[in-house]
């Protein structure tokens, strides 16, 4: 059975895209296709930008997000959405590398530094019901 995994990068103002530095420069959030690309090909990988489309639920077995501190806000709501869903979250990027505590509160992992180098240990554990709370990146 495919499993699914979605990568979000949340928008600072969801709730007024004007405001978004997306509506101004149009640039893909590079961290998450690497992400995708590094995922096991027996799951089903699917990359949302708020900035760019409205976020809607879906359906997912893990959700990865990632956050600088403009976006962290809007990331830890979404994490609570699908956790109160029952749906495993990891959350990443700058802020939770500097604040993987606060991090913590708001998702069942955090990814500190860099993603790439622990992603695949963090998809097995996943797979093997042995997600850490923490995962070091270099």
């Amino acid at each position: 059975m495919t499993k699914k995994i979605l990568l979000i990068n949340p928008a600072q103002y969801p709730n007024n895209p004007k405001l978004n530095l997306a509506g101004v420069i149009r640039l893909p959030q590079s961290s998450l296709a690497y992400l995708a690309a590094l995922t096991p090909r027996d799951w089903e990988v699917k990359i949302l930008d708020e900035n760019l489309d409205p976020l809607r639920f879906e359906e997912a077995d893990l959700v990865g997000i990632t956050a600088y501190t403009c976006n962290a806000p809007r990331g830890y709501e979404i994490s609570e959405q699908y956790r109160a869903r029952g749906i495993k979250t990891v959350i990443g990027g700058v802020h939770a590398s500097v604040l993987p505590e606060e991090a913590k509160q708001y998702a069942d992992s955090v990814v500190i530094g860099e993603a790439e180098s622990v992603w695949g240990n963090l998809i097995h554990d996943f797979e093997n019901n042995n997600l850490q709370k923490f995962y070091q990146g270099v």
